[in-house]
């Protein structure tokens, strides 16, 4: 099928890029390197904005494997553009055409203008309630780029065999994801290399990151994949399932160190396995091979990590839980972020405003780290309010409810899988804040389209049914 008018609409950018980047390099020749840049990028825009059009299932690609390497970034305008925001951009770009293609109308729910209210209430409290509105405007605009994906997902995806497929390629790009974090771990302890490595993150005990933002983050990433690829084993007894749940999903969660998703990993899976058991899946064959697997990735990483989680571990004190390094970090910030939230609890502070309240030399003491909220409810609380917290728990509750109906009429094993894995967000989110980033809006993104679209028959599938019907 032709695009028509859709792509001859599009106006070749190239003469007023060139002459751009000529005065730009002509006025300021330091920032040559920057120009070039932008001179290729733009450049690319027009052809990769062609193929998204031409080709939805690129950009779904596009956008997962984007989430999954937000270490990446190019400093654009003192912000930090990672590939979620770049290939975010250039979705956006290409959604008009996109809509007019596409066969169907979306099929927007309650839930989904409820995430756009929320979007709203950030932009609200950006403006009107930030000691200095332009810089957390800017801050508002990059965390409305990094939920974006939910909506692109919900335009992108138009039936079923689209969603599985989304699915597949988010548990591709994890694995893939979890892969490096291997390769740069077992790197940094043969090589001495840095690279994919924070060593200095718990006092000179290295944590891994890879290509995730951080070293938690990983884990909670890979502790989803684990419990999604556990999910579909039950189902599909795939060999590819076991796996990835064991080699990359268990392996990589476990070479982070981070303690909150262990925890929340084990809890994940115990949801698997009693859902398993509901269901007459799991048998004895099936218990064997996941205890085997897991044994080996144990008898192969332990050794090795397990001097650093006693290090780790010998920090906490029940009795006094700020006498760990890490929890005393975080219950600081955590009560200076109540107080700001007092201070506006209606409509918050601003979008990742913290940083502009916070300091130690308020505390008189010395720096022990970045001014950062790491609670999802606190932080949300902080920036947006009362108002913005109840349009963001709304979302949550719409939307699982959406799921649960969903279930009810047909057991998908998809739907399953990023709900049990959503668990293990939910429970390290508590500690390591990640809904700035994409991926988390992804995961959501995919369980809104699941609920859209299991069960229910397009226009198209209705047509071919009414054709073959006797």
């Amino acid at each position: 099928m032709k695009i028509g008018s859709s792509t001859e609409s599009l106006p070749d950018p190239t003469p007023l890029l060139l002459l751009v980047s000529a005065i730009v390099i002509l006025l300021w020749p330091e920032t040559f390197g920057t120009a070039m840049l932008a001179l290729v990028g733009g450049l690319c825009v027009v052809p990769v904005v062609y193929w998204f059009v031409r080709r939805p299932e690129v950009a779904v690609i596009a956008l997962i494997v984007a989430s999954a390497v937000p270490r990446l970034y190019v400093e654009i305008a003192g912000l930090k553009a990672r590939p979620e925001h770049i290939v975010g951009g250039l979705v956006l770009c290409s959604l008009p055409f996109i809509l007019k293609r596409r066969k169907e109308p979306v099929r927007w729910t309650a839930v989904d203008y409820l995430l756009v209210a929320y979007i709203g209430a950030n932009i609200f409290s950006s403006v009107f309630m930030s000691v200095e509105p332009l810089q957390t405007l800017k801050w508002s605009m990059q965390q409305a780029l990094a939920m974006l994906p939910y909506f692109f997902l919900r335009v992108l995806i138009s039936d079923r065999q689209g969603f599985r497929r989304a699915f597949r390629v988010l548990l591709i790009a994890a694995a893939g994801c979890a892969a490096v974090a291997l390769l740069c771990f077992y790197s940094n302890l043969l090589l001495g290399t840095e690279i994919g490595v924070d060593v200095e993150q718990y006092k000179g005990i290295p944590a891994t990151y890879g290509l995730q933002y951080e070293g938690n983050i990983l884990a909670a990433y890979c502790g989803a994949l684990a419990v999604m690829m556990m999910t579909m084993y039950l189902q599909k007894r795939k060999r590819g399932y076991l796996m990835g749940y064991g080699v990359l999903g268990l392996a990589g969660m476990i070479i982070s160190l981070s303690r909150a998703a262990v925890g929340a990993t084990v809890i994940g899976l115990s949801f698997v396995l009693l859902w398993g058991l509901s269901r007459k899946l799991v048998t004895w064959k099936i218990i064997f091979k996941t205890a085997a697997v897991t044994l080996v990735v144990a008898v192969a990483l332990l050794p090795i990590i397990l001097p650093f989680y006693v290090d780790r571990f010998s920090t906490v004190d029940v009795a006094d839980v700020s006498e760990d390094p890490n929890t005393a970090l975080r219950l600081v910030q955590t009560a200076s972020a109540v107080d700001n939230f007092l201070d506006h609890p209606v409509f918050g502070n601003g979008t990742a405003s913290f940083q502009l309240y916070f300091g130690w030399e308020q505390l008189g003491v010395q720096d022990w780290g970045d001014a950062w909220i790491s609670n999802t409810e606190m932080r949300v609380l902080h920036d947006t309010g009362i108002i913005g917290f109840g349009i963001f728990v709304a979302f949550l509750i719409g939307l699982l409810r959406q799921s649960w109906k969903t279930l009810k009429q047909e057991l998908n094993p998809e739907l399953l899988a990023l709900l049990f894995s959503a668990a293990v967000y939910a429970i390290t989110f508590q500690i390591t804040e990640g809904t700035l980033l994409a991926f988390s809006w992804i995961h959501l993104g995919l369980i809104g389209c699941a609920v859209t679209y299991l069960n229910r028959k397009t226009d198209r599938e209705r047509a071919v049914s009414v054709e073959s019907a006797p």
